[in-house]
């Protein structure tokens, strides 16, 4: 009957060795499928924002390739000197108050 008892008390003891084991390697499993699960949607958006970056880059791009052109000349020339063109109807504001 002794023998019996050890044998059962071996067999619980490997089965809870067995159980705590695996409990272990089970948490640690999960943990490295959340983590590879953040990186995943870390690298997507980091993937989205060279996407944008590049979008911006090859707007100026294109702007340096046309900053040169009499169209972009003339521009300017609006916006910071306020130059018009002949055939162009100027509106003086007297309503001004400074």
């Amino acid at each position: 009957m002794k023998k019996a008892q050890k044998k059962n008390r071996k067999l619980i003891r490997n089965f809870l060795l067995i159980g705590i084991v695996a409990y272990f390697v089970c948490s640690a499993f999960f943990g490295v499928i959340s983590r590879i699960s953040d990186y995943k949607t870390e690298i997507a958006a980091i993937n989205s924002r060279i996407e944008a970056e590049k979008e911006i880059n090859r707007s100026l791009k294109e702007d340096k390739l046309n900053m040169h052109s009499d169209e972009n000349y003339k521009k300017i020339a609006r916006k910071t000197l306020g130059l018009v063109e002949p055939g162009d109807k100027v509106y003086i504001n007297t309503n001004d108050n400074k």
